[in-house]
């Protein structure tokens, strides 16, 4: 099943952007994605991932159970998770960037949203979306006042050929908690792989002719 058939099939809750634009966003409940094929890292060993997914600021991760003056746990989170603020030794901002074509989507687990969580979305130097606690809060329903009862999951698909290649945490204040960060690696475009099949086809028939007229050369 593709990606979008599944996000349908989900049912996701709340508002997405236009269906033209480069990434769209809604939000679903639960402390997973639910998207079928989705690599997930859940901080669970204490360490930042690196590699295709290579996370920036080790002072993002704060143990289980966090602590409710300044990096509350995720509703329902009993583990690590991934939190930024202004205090404790957490940065005010943290980012994850992907390797090869980037990913076609990501997705995190956010608790006790508030309009000072921002959450940026790169593909390459350009940014092809930022938006808030609020907008993040509208997306399930639900309002950013900081309850740190409330949580759901955040879910964003690249459109269009656009692909993502980096995501940026980021809270002005105390904090911007989430965890289980999913995504699915980007593949080339139908497209693309044509164009690689028909640039082999080439090479390979260009090396052909130039054997035979080495061949001939011999006669």
């Amino acid at each position: 099943m593709s990606m979008s058939k599944t996000l349908l099939a989900l049912g996701l809750a709340g508002a997405a952007l236009s269906a033209n634009a480069a990434v769209t966003y809604t939000a679903t409940a639960g402390l997973t994605s639910g998207v079928a094929g989705v690599t997930t890292n859940t901080f669970d060993d204490g360490l930042l991932p690196v590699g295709f997914a290579t996370y920036d600021h080790l002072g993002a991760l704060i143990p289980a159970p966090g602590n409710s003056s300044y990096a509350a746990e995720p509703p329902g989170d009993v583990t690590t998770f991934f939190s930024v603020g202004v205090s404790n030794g957490q940065p005010s901002s943290s980012s994850v960037t992907f390797g090869g074509l980037g990913v076609s989507y990501f997705g995190y687990y956010m608790g006790s949203p508030d309009n000072y969580n921002i959450v940026t979305l790169y593909s390459g130097n350009t940014m092809v979306l930022q938006i808030n606690g609020s907008d993040m809060a509208t997306a399930a329903s639900l309002v950013a006042d900081g309850n740190q009862h409330v949580g759901f999951y955040m879910n964003f698909a690249a459109n269009g050929g656009t692909n993502i290649t980096k995501v940026t945490f980021s809270s002005n204040q105390n904090a911007f908690e989430s965890d289980n960060h999913s995504y699915i690696s980007a593949v080339p475009e139908p497209e693309t792989f044509a164009m690689l099949l028909t640039g082999l086809g080439l090479l390979g028939l260009a090396s052909r002719r130039g054997k035979a007229d080495n061949d001939e050369k011999f006669y």
